[in-house]
């Protein structure tokens, strides 16, 4: 059975916070100007092993999870309920919960191997789990998505978790690279920069 190694870093926005925030209010207002930042990925992330499964299951022997694990049958109802419930799980249900609902494909099992990724610290922890898990069920089972088509996924799944964390924070899914972001209403586009 085909395993896989994903890593996804954090963010950390050198310039521009909150105007993702700024940008969605071109949605009511088209002579308010684009919101536009600069953000970067750093080295601290979320490692995972990840490998089929006919469930969603997220499991991990690190001591900040205190044995917890989550498994759940890949049923949209169900994972949403949990992610709407909060919680770190929350994240991963409801990414899942949309993948599940837009996409023809079974589970995933993700085994999180280090996380040096502070928790609840600005750096997008969130936001790196939701691109994890899009990012498995995009490689796994074949959905040809672009690393813009996982941000918005995994933002989408985000949404259905209690937090509302802004657009901005799926800069991560291009890695340790710093970006350009405009934000245009719902509509962003990502332009890499390349640094001397």
């Amino acid at each position: 059975m085909e395993k896989l190694e994903l890593f996804v870093p954090g963010r950390l926005c050198i310039l521009g916070e909150h105007s993702d925030w700024a940008g969605v209010n071109r949605l009511f207002n088209s002579k308010i100007v684009p919101g536009k930042a600069l953000v970067t990925g750093i080295e601290q992330g979320i490692y995972a092993t990840v490998e089929k499964s006919d469930k969603f299951s997220i499991v991990s022997d690190l001591e900040c999870f205190k044995g917890e694990s989550f498994e759940c049958d890949m049923d949209t109802e169900l994972l949403r309920n949990t992610a709407s419930n909060g919680g770190f799980f929350s994240y991963v249900a409801g990414v899942a919960s949309y993948i599940n609902e837009h996409y023809r494909v079974e589970g995933i099992k993700v085994n999180i191997t280090k996380m040096d990724l502070p928790i609840k610290s600005g750096l997008s922890s969130s936001a790196a789990i939701c691109i994890l898990i899009t990012r498995a069920f995009n490689k796994l089972y074949h959905l040809h998505l672009n690393t813009i088509g996982e941000m918005n996924i995994a933002y989408m799944g985000e949404l259905r978790a209690p937090s509302r964390c802004g657009r901005l924070d799926q800069a991560c899914a291009f890695g340790k690279n710093p970006v350009c972001m405009s934000f245009d209403g719902n509509d962003i586009s990502v332009q890499p920069l390349s640094l001397k």
